[in-house]
């Protein structure tokens, strides 16, 4: 029984299929094959290693991604609105590892006080 099983669409479990037989060829040999002998476990650490990074490299990717495309009204609040004045690294230490990116910042001119952005489309 596996631990934590993941349920994802059809189209994505064909395309990791693909995926799985590219990272095996860069493994092991060029038929994706581990050499005889190899221990179920070296094959088992190996194989969740490369998902591990998989999975905090997609993970970056989409949070960098969505802080990148502050929708427009994010930044309102009773207040008035905040002006977006740059940015800031942030980092979240996951269970595939540390998930770094920039942190769209903004300032509310009436109180002269920095914050980020927490509106629908980032991390809600």
């Amino acid at each position: 029984m596996a631990l934590g099983k993941n349920r994802v669409s059809p189209e994505v479990a064909a395309e990791l299929v693909v995926l799985a037989r590219q990272m095996r060829k860069l493994l092991y040999t060029a038929d994706g094959i581990p050499i005889w002998g190899t221990k179920f476990s070296e094959i088992e650490s190996d194989c969740l290693s490369v998902g591990n990074e998989l999975g905090r490299l997609m993970i970056e990717q989409s949070v960098s991604g969505q802080a990148s495309h502050v929708p427009k009204g994010s930044t309102d609040c009773p207040d008035g609105a905040a002006a977006l004045i740059g940015s800031e690294p942030a980092a979240v230490e996951t269970p595939a590892g540390e998930v770094q990116w920039d942190q769209p910042k903004a300032r509310l001119s009436k109180s002269r006080r920095d914050f980020f952005p927490s509106g629908e489309g980032l991390g809600n």
